[in-house]
């Protein structure tokens, strides 16, 4: 009986806490990603599947830019979807960093 109470009372206290972690960690996740905005701007002069290497790197260098995805679609057009912490950065800085790349952008 002791034995098994014992069994018991070390698996409850051991899945609790493991999943407190867990939890207080999706909590951090889903209040960073709740700040973060995100866009698509549109991309010009883009030429060649190697350009969107350039445009990323350009908008990550941005500071508060968390997350870059950039498309090179043909006929000179692309996209880049920016994920961004707007009280670190804006949507003008973003169109910025790709102009000065050589890649002017917009909404």
């Amino acid at each position: 009986m002791f034995r098994s109470l014992s069994l018991v009372f070390i698996m409850t206290f051991s899945s609790l806490g493991f999943a407190l972690p867990v939890v207080a960690q999706a909590d951090e996740q889903q209040t960073q990603q709740s700040v973060l905005k995100t866009i698509t701007l549109q991309v010009d002069n883009m030429t060649c599947s190697m350009c969107p290497y350039t445009v990323k790197k350009a908008l990550k260098k941005v500071d508060g830019v968390a997350r870059v995805n950039v498309k090179y679609e043909g006929d000179g057009k692309g996209w880049a979807e920016v994920a961004f912490d707007p009280g670190k950065t804006n949507v003008e800085s973003l169109i910025k960093a790709t102009t000065n790349a050589g890649y002017p952008s917009h909404l």
